[in-house]
């Protein structure tokens, strides 16, 4: 097979959609011949080969925030003849041109799987509120031009149906992690001799507000033997959240790492007691996939992700966004049981093993050879 992939960032850019396209395009490349078309980051090259993955790169000529983006270049998909084109998320006006043009040009094959819905937090202003019921009303159209829809969590058809999708169309293909994931590492961070006798809780992802870390931050001066280790790029709160710290006298326990390679990644959730995943949002949360193969505890606010991959007493435990009492009763619960803390280390690890990249790329490879077949 020839696949393409239609995504708006691309490795070395991390995140949900760019994991899942990354590491399944690289389980791909092993059998068949893959593209990535996407925009070019700073220090990037224009096309590469990595993992035998060809990633063609173009330069954005008009960016606003997320969605808004246009990149003439993209337009060179419709050169390659392709037997699945395979984009990630809805809400990218000009990836939809891209689409409609690939479907009126020849007999490729469409897929997305798009993570979450355009726009996905409860709350906007008046004006982004416009945007979004224009955006989509205008994408219904091109919804129904694509062959399969990829579900990550199985309560994402909720909102599909809002925006006209049809369920026939749908399929549940999950997130997953790589097996190199469960090979300890032997590195030593260098912040962590200061951990010696402390709870470590952990959090990997971006510094963004409706992450809601300062829900974590809130509850330290509860518990003074906790550490909280955010690692993860700044996106716009780091400022607000040093200040809720001080402002609590907490601050030498709030350690901000950046965003650090994946052995250390995975060394501070090796270090790590309970993982917390505080989003107001997430459609899946890989990061928590990442955790439990450390042994993690996991408390998740009850998002789709959470409540997918989170059976409480078993895997951790769910709270309701900004229920801070809620959030401090599972920490106390968790530390106050190490019977507990070490049935859910075993069920986690074990659960973790379930969502290997290697194993769900041969389910993407089924759902590829079935629409083909069926030409």
């Amino acid at each position: 097979m020839k696949i393409g992939y239609l995504i708006e960032y691309f490795y070395p850019h991390h995140g949900g959609a760019e994991n899942n396209c990354y590491y399944l395009a690289k389980e791909l490349a092993k059998k068949h011949e893959v593209h990535i078309f996407t925009s070019q980051l700073n220090n990037t090259k224009r096309y590469e080969v990595i993992n035998n993955i060809h990633i063609h790169r173009y330069r954005t000529l008009l960016r606003y925030k997320y969605y808004l983006s246009i990149t003439p270049g993209l337009i060179e998909i419709l050169n390659y003849k392709l037997d699945i084109l395979h984009t990630h998320s809805f809400g990218f006006l000009y990836h939809d041109f891209l689409i409609l043009l690939k479907k009126l040009s020849n007999s490729t094959r469409l897929i997305n799987t798009p993570h979450g819905p355009f726009m996905a937090l409860n709350s906007y202003n008046f004006p982004k509120r416009i945007f979004k019921k224009i955006v989509e009303n205008l994408e219904k159209p091109i919804n129904n031009l694509y062959d399969r829809i990829i579900q990550v969590n199985p309560y994402q058809y909720k909102w599909m149906k809002r925006i006209r999708i049809k369920k026939d169309k749908v399929i549940f293909i999950p997130n997953g992690i790589d097996e190199e994931i469960f090979k300890k590492t032997k590195i030593k961070l260098n912040f962590e001799a200061k951990l010696k006798d402390k709870k470590i809780i952990s959090y990997v992802g971006r510094s963004d507000r409706y992450k809601g870390l300062d829900q974590i931050i809130r509850i330290l001066p509860f518990f003074k033997d906790i550490v909280l280790v955010i690692v993860g790029e700044d996106v716009g709160d780091k400022k607000r959240l040093e200040l809720i710290s001080r402002k609590l006298k907490i601050e030498s326990r709030v350690i901000f790492t950046g965003r650090l390679s994946e052995e250390k990644k995975l060394r501070v959730l090796a270090i790590s007691t309970i993982f917390i995943l505080p989003s107001e949002w997430e459609a899946f949360g890989i990061s928590m996939l990442e955790a439990m193969s450390q042994g993690n505890i996991i408390i998740s606010t009850k998002t789709e992700g959470g409540k997918f991959l989170i059976k409480e007493n078993e895997n951790g435990f769910l709270y309701d966004f900004n229920n801070i009492e809620q959030l401090k009763e599972k920490i106390n619960l968790i530390l106050k049981n190490k019977k507990l803390q070490e049935k859910i280390k075993i069920n986690n690890i074990k659960k973790a093993k379930q969502f290997l990249w290697k194993n769900i790329a041969k389910d993407l490879e089924k759902v590829y050879l079935n629409i083909i077949s069926q030409r």
